[in-house]
């Protein structure tokens, strides 16, 4: 049933709050007894926040600073994940570590579904991107996540991906050439299972290949090897009935197991056999795995809009237009310093440079085409490894094209930024910390060894310095996230938590909300109104 959208004005605020509930089910089966837990909040760390600790000062750490002040805000019942609840990942900055993450989180919260027990996801920084993926890895294998009842992302930057099309020539050409490999390596494959039936057998049926004309285009990528085997001394003789290769003779009583695993030369016929099957294979795969990949971001840009549809509602995108990760990793999508210098000669400054006057043809031949052809191909090849490198995209053929706060592009109107006052508010305490990095950057640059004052440097960092790592320390912030919960948990105990809030937070709470669950068509989720009134 789709959700209705519901204004949401100064003086009164409502918004449609869809529940997982069956029609004419009460909202008191979703209440434990008095004193017991009915919900768990998951926290989950961004990009180089791990630790192996469950309790420390890190944000999401159980018992830190901004879980106490979190704990305090939730309604009762709800508690943050203590001990075996709380959720590590890795925390490096990849495509890679960050779908390894999602994975694990999923088996995390199947824990959760499994115990009937109802939990809420809060991420920070690339900790909301391991939500989602997580969330797009339970739509993909239609596991309906029915106990999760909020998940709020603070400063994240969804990388949205995207990659070759069907039809682009790189496709086409890795999926030919991996075809034409395939074959070489299944031959390969077949020789060493003859290899296993000679040992048997006693018969020397592994030491005969086809002829040339016989296997068409296997016999060009064959000869090499045959070439190197015989430049290595082993015995190759062509005949009508196919190729010979090896001194083996069957008059002499040797058997072919101690032929192949007793001379020299078998054991370098069945390496050389091993190797040609593991190298063309290896080849195959690497020209077809860029094309399954693109077929996979293709495939997931369909399987996003799904993923929203059913989890969507129950969101909350949070972040500043000053977040220096965000506005960082966007800036990388428009990089254009060059890293491969053009050919061009040098002038002559110093005594030496007079004996560079002898190189000039050689610059007035070949910089035209380097500086034309080379040099542009260099410099973008270069360009790409370290803008990928900075984003973290180790993805096959994947191209980051928009860095957005919401997780799906197309509803970015939806993902507003927080109020220009709050925004300030933060950005000020930012700058206000900020000013202490001076003396830090002095240490930096007088320190004996770069890399130890580096590591110095950043562990002196406080994390106040930067808008993207100091939203816990405001409670305004805290106190959306603990409405996002509130809405999914304790309807009743809305009213006194907005009655706390700041007027322009809860306008555009309930803004947001209603633009959420208009964009999100839900239909296994009954319509409900949940009304949502400021005190005066």
């Amino acid at each position: 049933m789709p959700t209705t959208r519901m204004p949401a004005t100064v003086g009164e605020s409502t918004l449609a709050g869809p529940r997982l509930f069956a029609p004419g089910q009460d909202d008191s089966s979703q209440r434990d007894v008095k004193g017991k837990k009915k919900a768990v909040v998951i926290l989950v760390h961004g990009t180089f926040a791990g630790h192996a600790d469950d309790s420390g000062d890190r944000w999401w750490q159980c018992n830190s600073r901004a879980a106490n002040q979190l704990q305090s805000k939730i309604p009762a019942g709800v508690s943050i994940a203590q001990d075996s609840e709380v959720f590590h990942w890795s925390g490096e900055n990849s495509e890679r570590a960050r779908n390894k993450a999602a994975f694990d989180l999923l088996r995390h919260l199947e824990v959760q579904e499994n115990s009937g027990l109802d939990y809420h996801l809060v991420g920070h920084s690339h900790g909301g991107s391991v939500i989602w993926n997580a969330l797009r890895i339970a739509t993909l294998h239609r596991k309906d996540l029915k106990h999760l009842k909020s998940w709020t992302t603070v400063g994240t930057p969804y990388l949205q991906h995207q990659g070759r099309g069907a039809l682009d020539p790189m496709n086409v050409m890795g999926m030919l050439l991996g075809v034409l490999f395939l074959p070489v390596a299944f031959r390969s494959l077949r020789s060493l299972i003859n290899v296993g039936i000679s040992v048997m057998t006693g018969s020397s049926l592994a030491l005969t290949l086809p002829r040339d004309d016989q296997i068409g285009y296997i016999a060009i990528m064959r000869a090499p090897i045959l070439s190197a085997l015989q430049w290595l001394g082993v015995r190759i003789e062509k005949s009508d009935l196919g190729i010979r290769i090896g001194s083996y003779n069957p008059d002499s009583g040797q058997s072919m197991f101690s032929y192949f695993f007793g001379t020299p030369e078998g054991l370098l016929l069945i390496c050389t056999t091993f190797l040609a099957m593991y190298f063309f294979l290896q080849l195959s795969m690497m020209c077809i795995r860029p094309v399954v990949e693109s077929h996979r971001l293709r495939a997931e840009a369909r399987l996003q809009v799904r993923t929203f549809q059913l989890y969507g509602f129950r969101s909350l995108s949070i972040w500043s237009p000053d977040d220096e990760a965000i506005n960082g990793l966007r800036a990388t999508l428009n990089i254009s310093v060059s890293f491969v210098r053009k050919l061009m000669p040098t002038e002559r400054v110093f005594a030496s440079d007079a004996l560079s006057l002898i190189s000039r043809p050689y610059y007035w031949i070949f910089s035209p085409f380097y500086n034309h052809w080379i040099q542009p191909w260099l410099d973008r090849s270069v360009r790409t490894i370290v803008v990928r490198s900075a984003q973290g995209n180790d993805r096959p053929t994947a191209t980051i094209i928009a860095v957005t706060p919401s997780p799906v592009r197309e509803i970015n109107e939806c993902v507003p930024p927080l109020p220009d006052r709050l925004c300030k508010r933060i950005l000020a305490v930012a700058d206000h910390h900020a000013r202490d990095i001076a003396p830090l950057l002095r240490a930096l640059l007088g320190s004996a060894s770069f890399s130890s004052g580096l590591e110095l440097f950043c562990k002196s960092l406080s994390g106040k310095e930067l808008v993207h790592t100091s939203y816990f320390d405001h409670a305004e912030i805290l106190d959306l996230i603990a409405c996002n919960i509130t809405l999914e948990t304790d309807v009743e105990s809305m009213q006194s938590h907005l009655g706390r809030m700041n007027p322009d937070l809860v306008d555009w709470f309930a803004n947001v909300k209603t633009q959420l669950q208009h964009e999100s068509s839900v239909d296994i989720v009954a319509n409900r109104h949940l009304p949502l009134r400021r005190a005066a």
